[in-house]
């Protein structure tokens, strides 16, 4: 009988080490499938969320885009990191810098995607978000990936404190003022796009929405002076281009209500579309500009 309790006790105890030892392997496992230090950011989108998500060690490689953003937060970070890739790195350039795990967007770019996670690589694929809930879902899918959950709650609930701001300020508005948006390349702002979602968030109707402009397309003069917008905003690179000038000087924009009001204004162009965390502070400088009676 004491023989018998004797080997119990020997088999309760190696079967405890042995569910130790487990244990711990499947923890050095989840660390390693996620406690990364070589993270690599395809796209200055995707820069920001991982600047936010992560300390600059972690991350190997920055873009110069993100170096020289109009976004102090953003070029602060990015400045601590030593080494620099391309905004659209080739296959082999990204394999040279040796990431342990990789976010791309699979927009243009799901055949390399495919490339590097078969040369063995960890490939964290990302559409493009539309509006603001898929802006906070797609941070909070990177940041459990990357196993920095808690980093991306706290991220997303500033997002969520700053849009109620937002909101509350505007929750008196009850006819919304029809806005276009400029570019270098001329009124743009496709449905459902982020200038769109901006738009709608500020409590203003993007004109180009309204006739189901697509990606790339562009409004005619003659549809501007259809829509007749309230207020017509241009990006500063638009505006470095004499685009305002040449909108208030058009003897066929005379008639229609922002140019007659004079409120044809300047945004920055990190203002005008964000996929980002950054999208609420492009949603309160809009609503500012569209609503300054309402600050």
């Amino acid at each position: 009988m004491k023989k018998f309790i004797f080997i119990s006790v020997i088999i309760l105890f190696l079967v405890i080490i042995f569910q130790s030892n487990l244990d711990h392997s499947e923890s050095k496992l989840l660390q390693k499938k996620t406690g990364y230090s070589r993270v690599l950011a395809i796209s200055p989108a995707l820069e920001e969320i991982a600047l936010d998500l992560l300390e600059p060690e972690k991350i190997v490689a920055i873009s110069d885009s993100s170096r020289n953003s109009g976004n102090e937060i953003v070029a602060k970070k990015a400045n601590k990191i030593k080494n620099k890739v391309s905004e659209k790195p080739s296959t082999e350039e990204i394999i040279n810098l040796k990431p342990d795990v990789i976010l791309i967007p699979v927009v243009f770019t799901r055949t390399q995607a495919d490339v590097l996670k078969d040369c063995g690589f960890n490939v964290i694929p990302l559409d493009i978000p539309e509006g603001y809930e898929a802006i906070k879902k797609r941070i909070m899918y990177i940041a459990k990936n990357l196993g920095v959950e808690n980093k991306g709650a706290i991220v997303t609930q500033q997002m969520e404190n700053k849009i109620q701001s937002v909101r509350s300020r505007l929750k008196k508005i009850d006819k919304p003022k029809i806005v276009i948006g400029y570019s270098v390349n001329g009124a743009f702002g496709r449905k459902h796009g982020s200038f769109d979602n901006i738009c709608k968030e500020a409590n203003a109707v993007n004109g180009a929405g309204l006739l189901n402009l697509q990606r790339g397309e562009h409004l005619s003069k003659e549809q501007i002076i259809k829509l007749d917008p309230d207020v017509i905003i241009c990006s500063v690179s638009s505006k470095d281009n004499n685009m305002i000038k040449e909108i208030l000087e058009d003897p066929a924009l005379q008639q229609i209500k922002a140019v007659k009001s004079k409120a044809v204004l300047v945004a920055e162009d990190r203002y005008m579309s964000s996929s980002t965390q950054y999208f609420v502070d492009a949603v309160d400088h809009i609503s500012k500009l569209v609503y300054p009676e309402y600050l």
